[in-house]
């Protein structure tokens, strides 16, 4: 079946990835004949969508308790640790941003998060002053600032340090180029899916900060 063969490409993907023989090879279907075939799979099609319309239910009906429960939307200054450990571990999606008042580069990246936050109601936006936060700054190594952490589920998914990964600027940056890695690590939704079937693996090689 297609979904078979997919599954059977993937497999392959991930061993030539990691350097082992994979049972398929170059002679294969490619990965649009593998993709053509199930959207001619009715059966398959018919229970993708159905999916799909349930996931798009399931996002509106939080997108909607999120915006009335009033802890999205914006960027939330904390100044207890403790509770911000707290709520990164409760929430699914978190973005945090350690930061010191007089440092303008952190006034910048602040700027930045707070038009991402207002558009991305399925992540929680926190700011911490790292005076505040003595504990995490020596757990996770901050040394440099602005220092924006992006969580899933408790675990790190990344880490920005200062702006040497946001473009070529030194005292500024696009929002977009943010929003892109935060994309690229899971902790931002799209809005929008493409049409037709995606493929993909998340990362599982997430490091657990036991927050």
């Amino acid at each position: 079946m297609p979904l078979d063969q997919l599954e059977a490409y993937e497999k392959s993907i991930v061993d030539k990835a990691n350097g082992r023989t994979s049972e398929v090879d170059d002679d294969g279907a490619s990965l649009d004949e593998i993709l053509g075939e199930l959207e001619d799979d009715t059966d398959f099609m018919e229970k993708y969508r159905e999916q799909r319309l349930q996931q798009i239910a399931d996002d509106m009906r939080k997108m909607k308790h999120n915006v009335e429960s009033e802890q999205y939307g914006q960027v939330f200054t904390m100044t207890d640790e403790s509770e911000l450990m707290r709520l990164t571990s409760a929430t699914d999606q978190v973005v945090i941003h350690f930061y010191l008042d007089s440092f303008q580069k952190c006034a910048t990246m602040d700027a930045k998060l707070k038009k991402l936050a207002e558009k991305h109601i399925m992540t929680r936006f926190f700011r911490i002053s790292v005076e505040k936060c003595p504990f995490l700054v020596t757990k996770l190594q901050i040394k440099v600032l602005p220092c924006v952490v992006a969580y899933k589920n408790g675990l790190e998914r990344d880490k920005i340090v200062g702006f040497t990964r946001l473009g070529n600027q030194t005292d500024d940056f696009e929002a977009g180029t943010l929003e892109t890695i935060l994309f690229n690590c899971g902790v931002l939704a799209r809005k929008i899916q493409p049409r037709g079937i995606r493929t993909g693996r998340t990362d599982e090689s997430d490091s657990d900060l036991d927050l």
